[in-house]
């Protein structure tokens, strides 16, 4: 089936307002989730006290994070509200497109993989897109009925892929979190990790190579860590001409650590490096985590420490930040008063959290079927193909 493209221009229009006096909550807009609360996303209050230079969008209009579309980082408003100047706001022609096929189509990895091009910038991750640069997109514009049914389509088939990969993080993340509550409660004794043996180290601040990348050499993004299990895709690509330390090269079977994200509840999260291919380093946002042999401690059970509430309510009150990137430091982290439970309950979690683990992996195998699954639906969605 052969559809009209046209430019992405001719279906949008900008929109400009301020919030000024208008009383109405305050949204950020992410990668994964589009439109968030920001109270939310960052559990305390990181936007300014005055408002007033904020962006109105209104219900069903389009807000792309300006120097992280590509990304994937674009919503459709579900209310009115106010988002950071830091975004771009734009409403749709309703007579010419449908909003729930816009924003899957621009969510797409056809998509995104455009958006690079589009931008303004001299670091990649960086690079500015105007929504005058980003009109010149092509789209493909099926009939409005045939919009509707894509757009349904993809609707379904990815609620069915969000349901197995909520169960992964949260169902594995409770379970995980249980076995240790369990080995905390036999504690008796605790004391500062730093005292425990315990050791975090970090990569350095790298940009991205962009169009002078290194052709093998790979640099570690916080994603690829901060949602508790490893992801071996969230990389950058590092310039030609950094020279990165032998010391800083991810191997598979390190535990790793975030020490800054975009959300608070994203930072001193841990995971463990499965499988990573060659030549990956750390940046400074993340830490290796180094327990030595005399502690008494284990690398897993520090893993599983990361998920205890007293440990996840330590670190919310010792972060600092608040203009979209918080972070803790190393000295905070390993002043955390740790339990040290009795060897017997140390080796029965170890075994536990080596099962769940197991789990983890498994199902992330299924997720990423999905996902390439998923990728070839849309694919064939926008050729006319479904």
């Amino acid at each position: 089936m052969t559809w009209e493209t046209v430019p992405l221009d001719g279906l949008i229009s900008p929109v400009s307002g301020r919030a000024e006096a208008r009383h109405l909550p305050v949204y950020s807009v992410t990668k994964h989730s589009g439109f968030v609360l920001s109270s939310d996303y960052f559990k305390k209050q990181v936007f300014s006290q005055d408002l007033s230079t904020y962006r109105v969008v209104e219900k069903g209009q389009f807000a792309y994070a300006t120097i992280h579309l590509d990304e994937g980082s674009i919503g459709i408003a579900p209310e009115a509200c106010v988002i950071s100047p830091m975004y771009t706001v734009f409403s749709v022609d309703k007579s010419r497109v449908d909003a729930g096929y816009l924003i899957r189509l621009m969510k797409s990895p056809g998509a995104v993989a455009q958006y690079s091009r589009l931008g303004r910038g001299t670091a990649e991750r960086r690079k500015s897109i105007s929504l005058e640069a980003l009109g010149r997109l092509p789209i493909p514009l099926p009939p409005l009925p045939e919009q509707r049914r894509i757009a349904a389509i993809l609707d379904e088939a990815d609620a069915v892929r969000q349901k197995a990969t909520d169960f992964r993080r949260h169902a594995l993340e409770e379970l995980a979190a249980t076995f240790v509550i369990e080995a905390v409660s036999a504690s008796s004794t605790r004391a500062p990790l730093s005292r425990l043996g315990v050791s975090l180290s970090a990569g350095l601040s790298v940009g991205d190579g962009g169009l002078d990348s290194h052709p093998d050499h790979r640099i570690l993004k916080v994603s690829a860590v901060s949602r508790g299990a490893f992801d071996a895709t969230e990389t950058k690509s590092m310039p030609m001409d950094y020279k990165p330390p032998t010391a800083h090269l991810v191997r598979s079977g390190d535990l790793l650590m975030t020490r800054a994200s975009g959300s608070l509840d994203l930072i001193a999260r841990s995971a463990f490096v499965t499988q990573i291919h060659d030549y990956v380093y750390l940046p400074d946002k993340v830490w290796r985590v180094e327990v030595s042999p005399e502690s008494p401690l284990s690398k897993r059970f520090i893993d599983g420490l990361t998920r205890h509430p007293a440990f996840r309510s330590y670190v919310e009150n010792k972060a600092s930040g608040a203009s979209g990137v918080r972070n803790i430091s190393q000295a905070k982290v390993l002043s955390y008063e740790a339990p040290v439970p009795p060897t017997a309950s140390l080796t029965a979690l170890d075994g536990q959290l080596v099962m769940v683990e197991e789990m983890r992996e498994s199902l992330a195998a299924r997720a990423k079927t999905l996902d390439e699954l998923f990728a070839s639906l849309q694919h064939r969605a926008y050729r006319g193909e479904l």
